[in-house]
């Protein structure tokens, strides 16, 4: 049974959050260095989306650095889909977008995302609390004057 992707947690990012990304070429014995800037605009139990100013072939092999929660966090994923972004949309990060579908091979590697991408929503939450507790206390000194 096939599950759609609407089904599957995702946490959508106001601000795309920068990491490295590079291909991982299967026929080189050399690792390629984390040399491409993309911003990820979701990140899920089983994927994300990402933008970046590169070309990429469908079922391309990549690896990701990425930093939540303040440690850094590689996974390695498989490009599924992708589409030019619009120029003219002034959300625009890069040329490209991009899904990828993660590769978890064991249990232990799909609860470590898990929880990594919890811990990511949740502190993101508590961030935008305590931003608009701010703004509320800032707005209510300037109305009593």
């Amino acid at each position: 049974m096939s599950r759609n992707k609407r089904q599957v947690f995702r946490q959508q990012l106001d601000v795309p959050l920068a990491a490295r990304m590079r291909v991982v070429e299967k026929s080189s014995p050399v690792e390629l260095e984390f040399n491409h800037k993309i911003y990820i605009h979701d990140i899920g139990l089983e994927g994300l989306g990402f933008s970046v100013d590169l070309e990429v072939p469908m079922h391309t092999d990549m690896e990701f650095a990425i930093k939540l929660n303040d440690e850094p966090f590689h996974i390695k994923g498989e490009v599924v889909w992708g589409k030019p972004n619009d120029p003219n949309d002034p959300n625009t990060r890069a040329s490209h977008f991009f899904g990828v579908k993660f590769y978890l091979k064991t249990d232990k590697e799909s609860s470590l995302i898990f929880q990594e991408v919890n811990r990511f929503a949740i502190k993101r939450h508590r961030r935008k609390q305590e931003i608009r507790e701010m703004m509320k206390e800032r707005l209510k000194k300037q109305a009593e004057g």
